[in-house]
C-alpha cells in the first residue's frame, strides 16, 4: 500500500528521502528547495494558511530556534510554531509526528540520539507522536568523541551524508545542523506502520463479502 505523507515546515525536505519509502510525499513550506524525493512541493506560509488535502501521516518540523540553548540566540526573537504545527497535523492527518529540540514544549516526547543507533553524533531530538513509540532499549557507547553538528566544517559533505543516511544534494551545513538522521525517521515510521496495521485489523469486515 502507498500512503500519502504531508511534510511540513521543511524547506529542503531531507527527510522526504526516508518518508518516500512509505508512499507519496507532499511538502508544504515557505521556501521549498528542489527535492527529487517529493511527489510535489508547495510554497505556503503555514502560519497563515492550511495545506489542502488529507494525509495518512503528517511529519512536521516547526522552527526550533526558540528552543535552542546557544548563547547568541534570543528566544524572544523567534516565534513558537509548535502549536500551529499540531493544529495543522490534527486537521489534515490521520496520525502525526512533530520534531523539535529536546527543550521544546512537546507532549510526552520521544527522545532519540545518535548513540542509540551507533552513530558518531549525539544529535538529540524530541518527537511528539499521535501513536505509541518505544524508546530504543539499547544505547551503544562509542570509543571516540562524538562530533557536534555545530562544527560541521571539520568533516566533509560525504561524511555527513553517510552519517545522516542522505543521498540527495543539499548544503553541508543544512545536512549537519538540521537534517534528521534517516534512521530516526525509519525507526518512528516502523511504529507508525505497526499502529496503522493494528487499527486496520480492528475494522469490522463486511459479513456479506465472499
Amino acid at each position: 500500500m502507498s500512503y500519502r505523507i504531508a511534510h511540513l515546515f521543511a524547506d529542503y525536505g531531507v527527510e522526504s528521502e526516508a518518508l518516500s519509502s512509505l508512499g507519496d510525499v507532499f511538502r508544504f513550506t515557505i521556501e521549498p528547495q528542489p527535492n527529487r524525493f517529493d511527489a510535489a512541493a508547495f510554497e505556503i506560509d503555514l502560519m497563515e494558511s492550511m495545506p489542502a488535502g488529507r494525509y495518512d501521516l503528517v511529519f512536521a518540523h516547526p522552527k526550533c530556534a526558540k528552543w535552542c540553548d546557544m548563547p547568541n540566540l534570543d528566544p524572544e526573537q523567534h516565534e513558537n510554531q509548535i502549536d500551529r504545527a499540531r493544529e495543522i497535523a490534527r486537521s489534515i492527518g490521520d496520525e502525526y509526528v512533530i520534531e523539535n529540540k529536546p527543550r521544546a514544549p512537546l507532549n510526552d516526547p520521544l527522545r532519540l540520539n545518535g548513540r542509540m543507533f551507533g552513530l558518531p553524533i549525539d544529535y538529540e531530538r524530541a518527537f511528539e507522536t499521535s501513536f505509541a513509540v518505544e524508546t530504543p532499549a539499547w544505547n551503544q557507547p562509542l570509543n571516540g568523541k562524538t562530533v557536534s553538528p555545530y562544527y560541521y566544517s571539520d568533516r566533509t559533505t560525504e561524511w555527513w551524508k553517510q552519517v545522516k543516511g542522505v543521498r540527495g544534494d543539499y548544503p553541508k551545513q543544512h545536512i549537519a545542523k538540521n537534517a534528521l538522521p534517516a534512521v530516526y525517521v525509519e525507526y518512528i515510521a516502523r511504529y507508525w506502520l505497526e499502529s496503522r496495521n493494528s487499527r486496520d485489523a480492528e475494522v469490522p469486515q463486511d459479513n456479506n463479502s465472499r
